[in-house]
């Protein structure tokens, strides 16, 4: 076959000089990406005292075999089980590390359990590429809380994360004492929004003081996160389809719709829920707050909107408000009835 550059023949000995060229461009990409990411760390290592479990302040990662999915989780505190999701997903950036104001302080009072989704942080991709959407995200929650042996659980999710304990609530109501919603507008009804910016700027676009509640330290372990091959991985088979139409904004939206229209008409969500939003949030607003409530509230009384001085993030930028709000509504429904 004759190869041509701009419509002229290439003599063979030229094409052989390019094949090399682009050999040793490639080696060399390789090599240049290889000694990124290992700097990158070794930065990272040297500035924060980070391990290759990309712990942070102070926290300890454990991991565990949930289905064949290598999960990396933090656990700390004793009495009633709390999990909590993280949002984002499908990435290193995103991860369980987003709780670590809050841990050890709700650690005071419950057994915390804070893992990194399926395909996010440091826990495995799933093993099997249907598994890349929303169900999937649900399924290995639910998995790792029976692995672990916990019974009914405080379910506490923000973000994406939020819309996760969702439908985990929906599909598996016999292990969940009760939900925390926070800050999610992939749970809540589309009240139409603008196109959010690229990671590291939403994250400090949307607090409202981005240097105190995102370290330097938060950022360097979600970038050694989001670096690695796991992650690389991962986007490149979300792009090319894998999770199925569940996995496109279409599907997912037909999929919620049908759980909408069983919590309207059925009632089929009857656990406490509390629903918890920051009033300068430029990611998720107070409408879709309020409209969240107002489906939940339709067919259960068991619902309470808290809305905070706060960002999107509200558990980061007031951690210590946000512990004592979810405390708070947690015993109110376990010594009563009725909401105080």
């Amino acid at each position: 076959m004759q190869v041509c550059h701009k419509g002229r023949p290439v003599p063979a000995s030229a094409r052989s000089v390019v094949a090399h060229n682009v050999v040793i461009r490639t080696r060399t990409l390789l090599v240049a990406g290889l000694v990124c990411l290992c700097s990158l760390f070794l930065t990272a290592s040297a500035h924060a005292g980070l391990t290759t479990s990309a712990e942070i302040d102070g926290l300890k990662a454990q991991f565990i075999d949930v289905n064949g999915v290598r999960t990396r989780y933090y656990e700390m505190g004793q009495g009633e089980p709390m999990v909590l999701v993280h949002g984002g997903g499908w990435s290193g950036y995103d991860s369980a590390n987003i709780w670590s104001k809050d841990i050890a302080r709700l650690a005071k009072q419950f057994q915390v359990l804070a893992p990194d989704k399926l395909g996010s942080g440091l826990t495995d991709n799933p093993t099997d590429d249907n598994d890349f959407n929303i169900q999937g995200e649900v399924d290995h929650i639910y998995d790792f809380i029976r692995v672990k042996k916990l019974d009914t659980v405080h379910l506490v999710g923000e973000g994406s994360g939020g819309a996760c304990v969702l439908f985990l609530a929906l599909q598996h109501p016999e292990i969940v004492r009760d939900l925390a919603i926070i800050a999610s507008d992939t749970a809540a009804p589309d009240v139409g929004l603008a196109s959010k910016p690229a990671w590291k700027c939403k994250m400090q676009a949307d607090v409202m003081a981005p240097d105190t509640v995102f370290d330097e330290d938060y950022l360097l372990a979600a970038k050694y996160m989001g670096s690695l091959p796991k992650s690389q991985q991962s986007a490149t088979k979300r792009k090319a389809g894998a999770g199925g139409d569940l996995a496109t904004e279409k599907g997912f939206d037909r999929w919620k719709m049908q759980w909408y229209q069983r919590i309207r008409n059925e009632g089929v969500l009857q656990m406490p829920v509390l629903i918890y939003w920051g009033e300068t949030d430029p990611s998720t607003t107070a409408t879709e707050a309020a409209a969240l409530r107002d489906l939940i509230a339709a067919k259960n009384q068991k619902v309470r909107l808290i809305t905070v001085a706060a960002g999107h993030f509200p558990f980061r930028e007031k951690p210590q408000q946000f512990v004592d709000d979810l405390s708070s509504f947690i015993v109110s429904w376990r010594d009563s009835s009725a909401p105080r």
